[in-house]
C-alpha cells in the first residue's frame, strides 16, 4: 500500500456526519502518509550503520535493501494497525458530558470531551500526535524484534552480504601475496566472516528504531504539549481534519 502525505490529501472532499466512514479513513492516511519521509529517514540511518558492519562499505542504497522486509511487512498492515490506535482505541463515541449533554463546540470545532467527533480530534491534538507516534515505532520495533521471521530475513541477507564481500575484499587484497596454482590464479583459501560479531552489530542497530524516530521527529518521545515538533503537522492537520462535519 502507497500512503501520501496530507498536504496530497488536503483538496479531498468531504461529506460524512462526524469522524466515520470516509472521515476515518482519510485521517487514518493522512497520519501515515505523514510518517513516510521520517520513516525513510530512520531506515536511511540504520542502512548506513549495517554498511559499517559489512567488508567494502556497501553504498546506503545498496543496504537499505536489507530492511526491504520490514518495510514490506509494515505497508501490509500500517493502515489497520494506525487506524485501531486511533479508533476506536481512544477516539470513539458521542460526544456527552457527565450529565449527558452535548458540550458547546461539539462535534466540532473544538471539542472538549474524548469522542469519536473532527472536534474531539482538534481539543486533544497533542494526545493524537502521540497516538500516531507510539503506534508508528512500536510497529516498527516488533518488525525489528530478533524473534521476528522480518527480522531473520535481514539477518540473513546481512551475514551473506558481509560473508561475500569479506572473500571478495580479502581475494583482491591478497592475490599478490599468495602462490599461484598451475593455472596461473592465486591460491587464497577461503576466510569466513564472524557471523557473530555481524549478527550482534545488527541487533545493535535494528534495536535503535525508537531512538531513532524520537530523534527525527526532535522530541523526547513523552507526551509534552508541543512535543515531537517535526512529527506534529499541528496546523496542517487540524485544517484536514476540520474539513469533516
Amino acid at each position: 500500500m502507497r500512503f501520501f502525505p496530507l498536504v496530497a490529501l488536503l483538496a479531498v472532499p468531504a461529506t460524512v456526519s462526524a469522524c466515520e466512514g470516509d472521515c476515518i479513513v482519510a485521517i487514518t492516511n493522512a497520519w501515515l502518509g505523514n510518517y513516510t519521509k521520517p520513516i525513510e529517514s530512520v531506515m536511511r540511518s540504520m542502512a548506513a550503520q549495517i554498511s559499517d558492519i559489512i567488508p567494502g562499505r556497501p553504498s546506503e542504497d545498496a543496504t537499505l535493501k536489507y530492511l526491504a522486509p520490514i518495510m514490506t511487512a509494515y505497508r501490509k498492515d500500517a493502515y489497520k494497525r494506525m487506524e485501531t490506535a486511533i479508533f476506536p482505541s481512544y477516539f470513539h463515541g458521542k460526544c456527552l458530558d457527565s450529565n449527558g449533554v452535548t458540550p458547546s463546540g461539539c462535534p466540532n470545532p473544538d471539542c472538549p470531551i474524548v469522542c469519536g467527533t473532527p472536534g474531539s480530534l482538534v481539543h486533544f491534538f497533542p494526545k493524537l500526535r502521540y497516538i500516531a507516534f507510539n503506534q508508528t515505532y512500536h510497529f516498527l520495533e516488533s518488525l525489528a524484534d530478533p524473534n521476528s521471521s522480518t527480522y531473520q530475513q535481514v539477518e540473513k541477507m546481512v551475514v551473506a552480504a558481509a560473508s561475500r564481500k569479506t572473500n571478495d575484499e580479502r581475494r583482491r587484497t591478497y592475490s599478490r601475496i599468495f602462490p599461484r596454482g598451475a593455472d596461473g590464479v592465486p591460491i587464497i583459501p577461503m576466510l569466513k566472516v564472524r557471523s557473530p560479531d555481524v549478527k550482534a552489530g545488527l541487533k545493535a542497530i535494528l534495536a535503535q528504531i525508537h531512538a531513532l524516530l524520537e530523534e527525527t521527529c526532535g522530541g523526547s518521545g513523552e507526551e509534552n504539549t508541543n512535543g515531537l515538533p517535526s512529527c506534529s503537522w499541528e496546523r496542517e492537520m487540524k485544517e484536514y481534519i476540520l474539513v469533516f462535519p
